[in-house]
């Protein structure tokens, strides 16, 4: 079997095969085409997050169902290795058949199973196929936290399957990748139409972020009791807050603290956070949970709430150490 052509080259094209609850090999073309939309956008993210800059291109047949294939290429071939597209197509597949990334071990394995069972496969093809398969895992585990965490890749498959989900007459999908003549390289990854939901993402609200000794220098407080916000400096940007500390509140307004040009504290900041359709994010508001320190003429003053959090971190190391 001289001929056999490297596992980064086999993995060529991704096959979305659409099951239907009739016989009919027919699907709505509006359906049919939003769906194709939220897959070329999730494969553009997951092309990005690997570092490679691609073109797509779709194939569409109609037996046994409705299939299409996606073939993902370089857009600079020369300059591009296959691991590259071969990372992205099973990453794409990982993505779309699993509600993390974590599959595609699983599915390079379903790979590497394939390839290894032709019989004239001899010993030294056999080591370079299997150190290739590792290259794609290894390679695949440092990008899975950076695909699983990507907001644009859970709202453009929230879509996806959302679209599926309204549309009654989809019982399942499967996802598979395949050679260049469109023969399955890896195990067919089915979902059937009550596994729609895990991929759905309810609401637009993301989880809020909070960030623990952040910085801010403050241009505008406010004295008044309220919601209303203060101005500041963070990270280089001006942002306004809500200042959420009571006791912090109460320092202010005693006349404990006074803020004069450059003042800064050093707090836990919360940053909330909203999702678009297109699962672009957007901060929508930064508030203030509690103050560890304060500024005042060059000097930092430790608050008492701050104090109080050294003192339970301390217990709770104690604790951890006793019982760890």
């Amino acid at each position: 079997m001289a001929d056999t052509p490297d596992s980064y080259r086999m993995i060529s094209k991704l096959q979305f095969h659409y099951w239907f609850s009739d016989k009919s090999h027919t699907m709505d073309a509006l359906v049919h085409n939003k769906c194709e939309r939220e897959l070329l956008e999730l494969t553009k993210v997951v092309a990005k997050i690997c570092g490679v800059s691609i073109k797509m291109e779709t194939e569409p047949s109609g037996k046994g169902g409705l299939k299409s294939w996606l073939t993902v290429s370089a857009k600079s071939p020369k300059k591009t290795p296959a691991l590259k597209i071969a990372l992205v197509n099973s990453l794409v597949a990982a993505s779309m058949a699993t509600p993390n990334a974590t599959s595609v071990q699983a599915i390079l394995e379903s790979l590497a199973n394939k390839l290894f069972a032709d019989k004239e496969v001899d010993d030294a093809q056999r080591a370079q196929l299997q150190h290739e398969i590792n290259q794609l895992k290894e390679q695949a585990s440092a990008l899975i936290p950076l695909i699983d965490q990507n907001t644009i890749i859970k709202k453009r498959r929230s879509n996806f399957y959302d679209l599926l989900r309204r549309y009654q007459k989809v019982k399942s999908i499967s996802v598979t990748l395949t050679d260049d003549s469109k023969k399955p390289v890896t195990e067919e990854q089915l979902i059937a139409r009550e596994g729609f939901t895990q991929y759905l993402i309810t609401g637009n609200t993301s989880a809020t972020q909070v960030i623990e000794q952040a910085q801010i220098e403050i241009i505008s407080p406010v004295l008044m009791k309220g919601n209303h916000k203060w101005k500041g400096m963070y990270n280089g940007a001006a942002i306004s807050f809500v200042m959420k500390s009571e006791d912090f509140m109460g320092l202010v307004q005693s006349g404990k603290v006074e803020f004069k040009s450059g003042s800064m504290i050093t707090c836990t900041l919360q940053i909330e956070k909203k999702i678009n359709g297109a699962g672009v994010e957007r901060i929508i508001g930064y508030n203030i949970l509690g103050v560890g320190s304060y500024s005042e003429n060059g000097k930092t003053i430790e608050t008492p709430e701050g104090k109080q959090k050294q003192k339970q971190n301390v217990i709770s190391k104690r604790q951890l150490d006793l019982f760890g």
